[in-house]
């Protein structure tokens, strides 16, 4: 083989093999659906967003990671329920069920908490009931700060499970594609979630929250545009963090 052949053989194979491998990396990179609903239907005014800072010093308050300005989705009678807090100390949280439109119900007690800096979780306790299938929810999280107390309120109704596919996810990335695509929300987050150590969001919960931010609709009044707004703001820095 003359120099010349040899070198455009050896040119040929490590192209050869950068293409390989840049297919390789492009299949094993999993790809994610986006959380885009489809179906918004608007929240009541007991979860309009507040404007208040509340305890914070890092400029970013207590904040569900739910959508707020629309009512969300589950498919569990026992979801996980997360927010983001930048200071650890203890929270109160509250669970009510709608009777109307506009008039709610408490369901259990009140449930004093211990939190961390970072994101909290909690699996909807098994001394509450299980939720009833086609009912509508508000949970609810509370602080106390010095002169105040910080309400935060989030929406979801409960969808028959039995609408959706029995499936068997071998990965973390096939059942959040599943679940952002069914606009299941809150199962999307619990398990980006299963993946991260306590009180970290890691890559996949932080594009989550950012698409929530991008889901999240600016409505009703000038007063309720701006403190919207200032969510999602705060939703789109805590995603930002990767924490």
């Amino acid at each position: 083989m003359s120099h010349q052949h040899f070198v455009f053989w050896q040119n040929k194979r490590r192209l050869t093999s950068l293409v390989v491998g840049v297919v390789f990396l492009m299949t094993a990179v999993p790809a994610f659906a986006q959380f885009k609903p489809r179906d918004r239907k608007p929240a009541s005014g007991n979860s309009r967003a507040g404007g208040s800072r509340g305890c914070s010093t890092s400029g970013i308050p207590l904040t569900q990671l739910a959508p707020q300005t629309f009512i969300g989705k589950t498919a569990s009678t026992r979801p996980m329920l997360a927010w983001y807090m930048s200071s650890s100390q203890n929270a109160r949280f509250r669970l009510f069920e709608f009777d109307s439109a506009k008039t709610v119900k408490q369901i259990g007690q009140v449930k004093e908490i211990p939190t961390t800096v970072g994101i909290n979780k909690l699996k909807l306790p098994l001394d509450y009931p299980e939720l009833t299938v086609g009912k509508t929810y508000l949970w609810q999280i509370a602080i106390d700060c010095e002169n105040d107390t910080i309400i935060r309120r989030a929406e979801f109704t409960v969808i028959n499970p039995q609408s959706l596919a029995k499936n068997q996810f071998t990965s973390i990335p096939e059942s959040i594609n599943y679940y952002t695509e069914n606009e299941l929300w809150y199962e999307a987050l619990e398990e980006a979630l299963k993946a991260t150590s306590n009180g970290k969001l890691g890559q996949t919960g932080a594009t989550l929250v950012k698409e929530l931010a991008e889901s999240e609709m600016l409505m009703g009044d000038d007063v309720d545009k701006k403190n919207i707004q200032q969510r999602i703001e705060y939703l789109q820095k805590i995603a930002g963090e990767k924490i």
